[in-house]
């Protein structure tokens, strides 16, 4: 018999909902809170024992005991970013309630939970991003709001969450033209827009900075200033733009790029 797996879309609405109609609907959520009153009840099948402790190899873990119903999640203290210690327990939770009947264990490290080509890590994150940040509180509180790092921040700060995790909820769920690239070096990592959004000259992995680009010239002149600035189009042919930077302070480089087009 083939093995099932849940929407993680559905699930984490699910939970959603009994947060908001029958928990505290307080937000950020209380993800423990959230696990005690729902996961750990009497009624739910599987057990799940959480554990926070120092681990050298891994962020997160979810395991089954051998031929049981029983699985015990791994949490690493030793994670500096609190924000990210929060997105991780929510992607093992992903695994937990999505992908337990496929694998008897789930190892994640910074690399996979950033590994956007891989099914099961993917929605895993995805589980995570809608959990955290429900669709119902973001269109109310920020679907108006000019896209900008400072909106970025502070959809972060409403949902305790990673800029990155919350740039790529936002610009999913936003119905304007807008994008959000993640670069180093002058160099494209990743980048994601919006249905809406045209098609952009430099979006993909490899792809350098468009010159012209307010991101090309913060990256070469070392301008931190967040200000949003227009652009002419660089980015598309045909579209001018609203650039909006912010250089991540963690040491790693980043260069954080809010685009929305007019």
């Amino acid at each position: 018999m083939a093995k099932n797996k849940t929407d993680p879309k559905k699930e984490a609405i699910r939970l959603t909902k009994l947060w908001q109609q029958h928990g505290p609907n307080t937000y950020p959520i209380d993800v423990d809170e959230l696990v005690n009153g729902v996961i750990l009840s009497k009624d739910f099948p599987d057990q799940l024992l959480i554990d926070r402790q120092s681990f050298d190899s891994f962020e997160g873990s979810l395991v089954r005991t051998n031929g049981t119903c029983k699985w015990t999640m791994l949490l690493n203290t030793q994670v500096p970013n609190g924000r990210r210690r929060r997105f991780t327990f929510a992607h093992e939770l992903g695994h937990f309630m999505c992908h337990r009947e496929l694998r008897d264990k789930f190892e994640d490290s910074e690399e996979s939970l950033n590994d956007f080509h891989d099914e099961i890590e993917t929605e895993a994150n995805i589980f995570a991003s809608w959990l955290l940040m429900p669709a119902n509180l973001l269109r109310d509180e920020f679907q108006g709001a000019v896209w900008e790092t400072e909106t970025l921040r502070a959809i972060g700060n409403r949902f305790e969450c990673s800029l990155q995790a919350s740039a790529l909820r936002y610009v999913s769920l936003c119905t304007r033209p807008v994008a959000f690239v993640v670069s180093r070096d002058g160099m494209i990592i990743w980048a994601t827009k919006s249905k809406s959004a045209p098609f952009m000259t430099g979006y993909c992995f490899g792809d350098e900075l468009p010159n012209g680009s307010h991101a090309l010239a913060a990256f070469q002149n070392g301008d931190d200033s967040t200000e949003r600035k227009a652009v002419e189009p660089v980015w598309n042919d045909t579209r001018h733009a609203f650039e909006s930077q912010y250089f991540d302070s963690s040491g790693q480089g980043y260069q954080y790029t809010c685009i929305e087009f007019q």
